[in-house]
Order: C-alpha cells, then structure tokens, then sequence
C-alpha cells in the first residue's frame, strides 16, 4: 500500500480537525514532521502543512496500516498537491518565508487573544498577526461575498475557497467589520494589500502595484480598474482607501 492509495476526502478532513485540535507542532511531532515551508492545504481560509495532513489522513482511511512517516513520500510535495486537488481540496504554495511567518503569527495570536495595533516597534509582527485576525470574521466575508457576487474585487476569480474579506482600515474589533472598509480579496492580493504592496487609488478606483512587483506577474494588475458592488452602501469608502493608499507609501 502506497501513499497513491489515499483517497478519501473525509480522512484529510479528519487530519484536519486533529490538527485544530492538538494544535500544528503538537500535530507535527504526533506524525513526525517538520514545518512545511513550500506547499500548505487551505481550508476554509486556514493553511495546513499538506504532506503532514496526508500522512495523518492515510491512517485515518486505512487504519491497520496507520499513517505514513515523511519518509515514505516518494514523490515529494508536489505529488500530494496533485493528490489533494483530485480529492477536490486547494493547496497553496510556493510561497516560502511569507507562508512560515503567517503560521507562526497565527499561533501567537491564538495564544495571545488578540495584539496591540498601536505597538510601532514590532511592526512587521503586527502585521502579520492582522493577516490571521482578519479569517475569523465569518459574517464580514459572508456579507462581502454577497455584494461582489462571489468574485474577487480586482481578478473576478470565483473559488470561495480563497476568497477573503479584506479590512482596509486594519482590523481593531467588530466596529472594523463595515461594508465600506471592506473588500472581497483573493488570498495572495488580500496578504499584499496588508503589506502594503498593493493598493487602490481613490480617485480612479484603480489598481496600484508596489514597483518592486511590477516586474513579476502582478505587474498585469497595475492600473486595473477595480470591480465594484452594483448598491452604493456596499461599495468601499473612498477615504478609507486614501487612509491606506497614503500609508504604503504608493501615492505619487
């Protein structure tokens, strides 16, 4: 029996639920893996280590042979991607240095509760710890979904599965939680938007991309109008945006 053999989306799902439960390093040194750095299982706007998920999930379906150790992964982490998608799921990746801060600022704020937004020496921190916070605001993207038709604000892309509420004020409690400093981001744009390596210019409601990425494939995005909610009340504030747009620095 080989790792090919998985497929039951309901015993990565239950690999899912245990990670959640014993929480990822307990969950990694559990099946015996080390942190994923390139390729992470995302469900329901939350990334998990892929090969340690499907190392647990093959005990879970087959259960007299138990899980499978990472030195039984032959075909390395793109073979499970591949795996994992014909099951339906979506893996993300590769996306290195950035994936690895924003799981170790999810921990930390799991066991904080919450961070300080006016604390300026630790910026970088908070602002990963803001990327986390933003996932559990389940109404705030439920309502977002509803006013852009379930379509990300800049690329129309479709798949709930990453699409994100995005706050453009940062999130500091529910009062945050408006339509208007709201919109609807797929994963990747919603984590430059927080870094500030992308915005929206108010006057003309179009896209603006970091020069540093203009030379990658986000550069197709520079100056791109952005897509906006047929009811006026669901539309972004356009002072938020300026707020934001002033703060990254991108205004000419």
């Amino acid at each position: 029996m080989t790792f090919a053999n998985v497929n039951d989306p309901d015993a990565v799902r239950r690999a899912v639920q245990e990670f959640d439960e014993l929480v990822r390093d307990a969950f990694l040194q559990k099946y015996g893996f080390g942190r994923a750095r390139d390729y992470f299982l995302l469900v329901e706007g939350k990334r998990y280590d892929s090969k340690a998920i499907f190392g647990a999930a093959h005990g879970y379906q087959f259960p007299d042979l138990g899980p499978l150790h990472w030195k039984q992964f032959s075909g390395g982490a793109l073979t499970v991607e591949r795996l994992l998608e014909r099951m339906g799921f979506v893996v993300v990746g590769p996306r290195r240095a950035l994936d690895e801060d924003l799981t170790i600022a999810r921990e930390e704020v799991e066991r904080s509760g919450g961070f300080d937004p006016h604390d300026i020496e630790d910026a970088r921190k908070r602002t990963f710890a803001a990327i986390v916070m933003r996932q559990g605001q389940s109404l705030f993207r439920r309502e977002l979904l509803r006013a852009y038709q379930g379509r990300c604000a800049i690329t129309a892309c479709d798949v709930t599965e990453v699409l994100e509420a995005a706050h453009i004020i940062p999130y500091q409690g529910t009062q945050t939680n408006h339509m208007s400093n709201g919109l609807l981001l797929r994963a990747d744009l919603h984590t430059l938007f927080d870094l500030g390596l992308l915005a929206i210019a108010p006057s003309s409601s179009t896209v603006v991309i970091a020069p540093s990425l203009r030379m990658t494939h986000y550069g197709s995005l520079h100056g791109q109008s952005l897509w906006l909610p047929a009811s006026t009340k669901d539309r972004p504030s356009g002072e938020a945006l300026s707020v934001h747009y002033l703060k990254t620095g991108l205004a000419p």
